[in-house]
């Protein structure tokens, strides 16, 4: 690039930082190369990386500290040593002094250890760039966590909650192996993996286990210096809290998954603001519940800044169906129906068991609405999820039909409906 694309601020910036992350942001989104930033996908090629590995380096989730990697980035990308914060060596592989080009095609971009092995003949030398290119471990888990979420979303969780945990020992094992930025990157996917066990516990009603998980899950990701997964955690504990109808508990979490907000992307810190709506929800305070929900809707609206953002899934509709449930412990049933009944047009069917929770939260709406025709209609609808994933967060929401059906008159109905839930357990 000519020398004054070298001069932007947000290089400049990075730099000063001494963040390689943030400059090869402010590299691919530098005005030089148009009015769309150049693609992660590019740029994760040229340097030798996957895709998900320049998004966690970008974001500040992973930080490049090794110097070797520092010097391969700054090779590929060109960047003149006046931007750079440490040296480069006097003789590259090109052999000549202050040279940060790329190797050329057949080089190797490895600098040989004094006390290392021999080093293999030159036509057998590979690329850095290449064999860096290559699937990591971490990112074969992250798959395989996708896969998870992805059963447990359809299935539920049931034939899950024996197998995430021998996951983590694996994981934990590999933790206890690794080194430098492999070892960060490992400490990441043993956080993700130990928050989807409390998920997957929590969604199973087993809510101390739910617990202990999330408070593992927090360790891994403190050690890893994520405060992005953190605060995600935070907001986790939060949620399992409010499940166990402490809101004073969930609350405190709440606050403390939003103590970095300067650090959290927009969704991270949405989630964090609906989770705290839903805490002022069952302790009954309606204005901060407002107050809450208001900031995570706005929130939910700005775009993402990362494509692998754990948060991704806060959308504006999200947030407005998590509201519904929020107006219903909150005693504005209409609210919620109308709110439960939009969300319901445009559901998505790879997310089955959610569809049998908002369901079940409509099922409630219409009960306390005193409607227990609808209400038993759509808790059979409801029913036949549950029975199926085996959730019992949907199950909770379903045990409080019957006792709201008898409160309105309806004692016949919430009999028959409590011997249909009966037969759930």
């Amino acid at each position: 690039m000519p020398a004054d694309f070298w001069q932007s601020p947000q290089i400049h910036e990075a730099a000063a930082r001494r963040d390689m992350g943030a400059l090869l942001y402010a590299y691919r989104a530098h005005p030089a190369h148009g009015h769309r930033p150049l693609p992660q996908a590019v740029v994760s090629n040229w340097i030798g990386v996957t895709q998900s590995q320049l998004s966690r380096l970008e974001s500040g989730r992973n930080r490049v500290r090794e110097l070797d990697k520092l010097e391969h980035y700054a090779r590929v990308l060109r960047i003149p040593p006046d931007v750079l914060w440490f040296e480069m060596p006097s003789v590259n592989p090109s052999g000549n002094p202050g040279d940060i080009s790329p190797p050329a095609s057949g080089e190797t971009s490895e600098r040989p250890l004094a006390d290392g092995p021999a080093q293999l003949p030159v036509d057998l030398r590979i690329p850095a760039q290449l064999v860096a290119a290559g699937p990591s471990v971490a990112d074969s888990l992250l798959l395989t966590l996708q896969q998870y979420a992805a059963t447990d979303n359809l299935a539920g969780s049931r034939s899950l909650v024996p197998v995430v945990p021998h996951q983590v020992e694996f994981i934990e094992d590999l933790v206890g192996k690794s080194r430098g930025q492999g070892h960060t990157d490992l400490l990441y996917v043993a956080a993700r993996f130990a928050e989807f066990a409390g998920w997957v516990n929590q969604d199973a009603g087993n809510l101390r286990e739910a617990m202990r998980w999330s408070n593992a899950a927090l360790d891994y990701a403190q050690e890893a210096e994520d405060s992005h997964l953190t605060s995600y955690i935070q907001m986790r504990k939060s949620s399992i809290a409010s499940d166990a109808n402490k809101p004073k508990l969930a609350l405190g979490f709440a606050k403390q998954a939003l103590l970095n907000g300067s650090a959290l992307s927009p969704q991270v810190r949405a989630v964090a603001y609906r989770q705290e709506a839903q805490a002022y929800a069952i302790s009954g305070d309606a204005t901060g519940c407002a107050r809450a929900l208001q900031q995570a809707y706005e929130l939910a609206n700005q775009p993402p800044e990362d494509e692998n953002d754990i948060a991704r899934y806060c959308t504006p509709s999200y947030i407005e169906m998590e509201a519904a449930n929020c107006w219903v412990e909150l005693e504005r049933p209409a609210d919620a129906i109308t709110t439960l009944h939009q969300g319901l047009t445009v559901w998505q069917p790879e997310f089955r068991r959610d569809l049998g929770l908002c369901l079940s939260r409509l099922a409630v709406a219409y009960a306390v609405s005193e409607e227990p025709d609808n209400a038993v209609a759509v808790a059979q609808q409801s029913l036949s999820i549950a029975a199926s994933t085996q959730s019992r967060r949907i199950a909770g929401q379903l045990a409080r039909v019957p006792g709201l059906l008898t409160s309105i008159g309806a004692a016949d109905q919430a009999k028959q409906f409590q011997r249909q839930l009966a037969a759930l357990r």
